[in-house]
């Protein structure tokens, strides 16, 4: 073992940096690690503005297969003033069938629901006749 010398072993016992600190007492104090102030003013100086809205939708985090798709779909989207004419041309035509067809298939519904009315106001009569039927012979007997 190596000899120490009674102030050292005394040290040995306290905090690291125990002697240190009492040698180093007249230096300075610590500096101060942070502070918030002014900044809250510095901040307002020029105002504290809303995020921009960004013109376009990020697409980081989509399906990247569908993001590829809509690209190549947007291609094949575009077209010249003529080609775009006969589209819309095509499309309205398309628009009036579909509107005929709607409308033959509701004149039908109407049809059938007309007979379906029918045959239950027949039915009704039927059954009230039957039972006038009954009660009258119950009367005679």
């Amino acid at each position: 073992w190596l000899k120490l010398e009674p102030a050292t072993q005394a040290s040995r016992f306290l905090s690291p940096g125990a002697g240190r600190a009492a040698a180093a007492s007249s230096a300075m104090a610590k500096s101060k690690n942070h502070t918030g102030h002014n900044q809250v003013y510095k901040n307002h100086r020029n105002g504290i503005k809303r995020k921009r809205r960004p013109k376009k939708m990020s697409m980081q985090g989509m399906n990247c297969k569908f993001v590829r798709n809509q690209a190549y779909a947007k291609r094949g989207m575009r077209c010249t003033a003529e080609e775009k004419a006969t589209r819309l041309a095509a499309q309205k035509e398309a628009q009036k069938k579909m509107e005929e067809k709607k409308a033959s298939e509701r004149a039908n519904r109407l049809k059938e629901l007309e007979e379906m009315k029918d045959a239950e106001k027949l039915k009704a009569a039927n059954k009230q006749a039957k039972k006038d039927a009954q009660s009258g012979k119950k009367a005679v007997a």
